[in-house]
């Protein structure tokens, strides 16, 4: 399947990603290539692959800053895609010690890289987003939308989209951001999402037709709504919490849902297999995965990950309907799909 754009998603406030470094209570951004080899280096260091971008990434260096001032903590935004990528390459030898907010497909494709989390208490979690395995924990349960940006769908006299075929209307040509798959969680949980509700072949013809009009494929599951905020579209796949962060914001966008429902998936963090036995290690993770959710759920992504726990945020949508995701978590049909997605 062809696909006429793969442009990297530039974001408003890009100053937010790349790395947070946390040292002695001193926070900056620095580069890559500073930290190779990084992970492990002395007893107190502590290097993050967070999949999860831009101020919730502030928002946890912040509290860890505050809950181990004597712990050098650094943490490399990267895209879920890449994260993949990087541990099938490195493993065990990752300069990572942690991942955060990583996608569940994904991860179970690099499982064998993480240690099973048995000096973990995992009963705090809702059991549909557990591993059965015990390599990851669930960090967020991330849901999808539809977002659009109103003031340019107003100015171009383009109608607001209410399905997934209105999108083919050459009306929205070139105003629809839609993230990869290939790089993106969120891409895939829309694919797969539609692969379930209208059978694989019917779900890649629907994507190769709005290929037409999408004026970007984005990298990661926030291009969309960047895209929307910076008014260079209008229609944007995207993340729900996102959108309503934006909105709140008063960007003037809002959150759509089509009659598939809304596609989700759970986001894990886990351990580098052989780094658990560093207590810096094993103090991160361990706040990451009780104080780290409890915020990040409460403030940004509230779909429910904590038994007995629903946190509301302004604008959130309530009582959304879930897309079926059967086989999200499963890694050969994900290799599969996005095998065909690439041809």
């Amino acid at each position: 399947m062809a696909r006429r754009i793969h442009n990297d998603d530039a974001s408003p406030g890009i100053s937010r990603r790349g790395f947070f470094e946390l040292a002695g209570g001193a926070a900056a951004c620095i580069g890559l290539g500073a930290l190779a080899g990084a992970g492990g280096t002395s007893s107190n260091s502590v290097v993050i692959y967070s999949c999860c971008e831009g101020i919730r990434n502030e928002t946890q260096m912040t509290a860890l800053r505050q809950a181990f001032p004597n712990y050098d903590i650094r943490m490399h935004y990267i895209t879920t895609g890449n994260c993949a990528a990087r541990l099938r390459m490195e493993g065990a030898s990752s300069e990572a010690d942690i991942v955060l907010d990583f996608e569940g497909g994904y991860i179970n494709q690099v499982s064998d890289s993480l240690e099973v989390l048995s000096d973990f208490d995992e009963s705090m979690y809702c059991e549909d987003l557990l591993d059965p395995d015990d390599r990851y924990f669930p960090f967020s349960r991330e849901s999808a939308c539809i977002a659009t940006n109103d003031n340019i769908l107003s100015e171009r006299g383009i109608p607001t989209p209410t399905s997934y075929q209105d999108l083919l209307d050459p009306v929205y040509a070139g105003v629809v951001s839609m993230p990869n798959p290939k790089t993106s969680g969120t891409g895939y949980n829309f694919l797969k999402s539609l692969v379930n509700a209208w059978g694989e072949d019917a779900a890649f013809d629907y994507f190769d037709a709005l290929a037409e009009n999408v004026y970007q494929f984005t990298s990661s599951g926030s291009g969309p709504v960047n895209a929307l905020v910076q008014g260079e579209a209008a229609v944007g796949l995207g993340m729900t919490y996102h959108a309503v962060s934006e909105i709140n914001e008063g960007a003037p966008l809002s959150v759509h849902f089509f009659e598939e429902g809304s596609p989700w998936d759970v986001y894990g963090s886990g351990i580098i297999q052989g780094r658990a036995g560093r207590q810096a290690v094993h103090d991160v993770f361990g706040w990451l995965c009780t104080e780290g959710v409890r915020i990040d759920n409460a403030t940004y992504v509230p779909d429910q990950v904590l038994v007995g726990v629903s946190p509301e945020i302004p604008n959130y949508p309530k009582d959304v309907k879930y897309a079926d995701m059967t086989g999200i978590t499963d890694v050969d049909e994900k290799m599969r799909l996005l095998e065909r997605w690439s041809h």
